[in-house]
C-alpha cells in the first residue's frame, strides 16, 4: 500500500514539474504536431518554430530557384519572427541556385544546407559576427558538411565592410578563398542569363513532351489498324 502511495505521489510531482516548465505556444503560428513544431510558409520558404520567438528556415520549396533572398524576419498574424537559423538540408538539391542573399542575422547554419548546389557562386551575409556552421544540440558537423568542399574555391563570400578578416579567422568560413565586401561584377547579368536559359530549356521540354504524346497516339493508332 505504501509503495502504491509513493508511486502516485511521484507521478503527481512529475506532472506538476512538467506543467510548470512547459512554455506557452507562441502566438501567430499554427502548431501541427505533438512536438509543438509550427510550420509557416512565406514565399518559397517553409519555416519552423519550436515554442520560441524566432524561426528556422527549414526548406526551400522551389528546387529550381536561381537567386534567393532570406529575409530578416517573417510576419505571421501580426507578429514578427526573426530568422536566426538555416535548417538541415534547407537548400540541398537546389542545383540552379547561383546567388543567395542572407539578410537575416543568423546564429547558425545546419548540416547539409548547401549540399548538391553545384552552381552556387555568391553567398552574401549581413552578419558582422559569422554564424556557426553545422552546430546543433544533437549533432555537429564540419563546414564541408554544410557546404560542398569545392565551394571553398567556387563561392564568393560577400560580407559587411570591415569584416573580411573576421570571417577569414572564423571556423569553417576561413576555408573560403574568396571573401570580400563587394558584389562580384556582372553577377546579376549572369543570373539573368541562367534564368533565361532555364526557361528556354523548360519550354523546349514541354514542347518535346507534347510531341512525344502525339507520336505515341499515332503509333497506337497504327498498331490498332493492323489488328482490325
Amino acid at each position: 500500500m505504501n509503495t502504491l502511495r509513493y508511486s502516485i505521489v511521484c507521478l503527481l510531482a512529475a506532472a506538476i514539474c512538467m506543467t510548470a516548465g512547459a512554455q506557452e505556444p507562441q502566438p501567430g503560428l499554427k502548431y501541427d504536431g505533438l512536438d509543438r513544431v509550427a510550420r509557416v510558409r512565406d514565399g518559397i520558404f517553409l519555416y519552423g518554430n519550436w515554442d520560441a520567438p524566432q524561426v528556422t528556415l527549414d526548406t526551400c520549396l522551389d528546387m529550381s530557384v536561381v537567386q534567393a533572398e532570406i529575409p530578416v524576419s517573417i510576419r505571421s498574424n501580426g507578429r514578427d519572427y526573426p530568422v536566426l537559423e538555416i535548417g538541415h538540408n534547407a537548400f540541398n538539391g537546389c542545383r540552379n541556385l547561383t546567388v543567395l542573399k542572407i539578410n537575416a542575422k543568423l546564429d547558425n547554419i545546419l548540416k547539409g544546407a548547401f549540399l548538391n548546389c553545384p552552381n552556387l557562386r555568391v553567398v552574401q551575409l549581413s552578419n558582422t559576427v559569422p554564424p556557426t556552421l553545422g552546430q546543433h544540440t544533437y549533432y555537429h558537423g564540419n563546414w564541408d558538411e554544410v557546404f560542398e568542399h569545392y565551394h571553398a574555391l567556387t563561392v564568393v563570400l560577400v560580407v559587411p565592410p570591415g569584416c573580411e578578416e573576421v570571417y577569414r579567422q572564423a571556423p569553417g568560413w576561413g576555408e573560403f578563398k574568396n571573401i570580400q565586401s563587394t558584389m562580384p561584377d556582372n553577377v546579376e547579368l549572369k543570373v539573368d542569363a541562367i534564368a533565361a536559359r532555364i526557361n528556354e530549356v523548360e519550354s523546349r521540354l514541354v514542347r518535346a513532351r507534347k510531341e512525344v504524346e502525339l507520336l505515341e497516339k499515332e503509333l497506337d493508332a497504327l498498331k490498332n489498324s493492323i489488328t482490325e
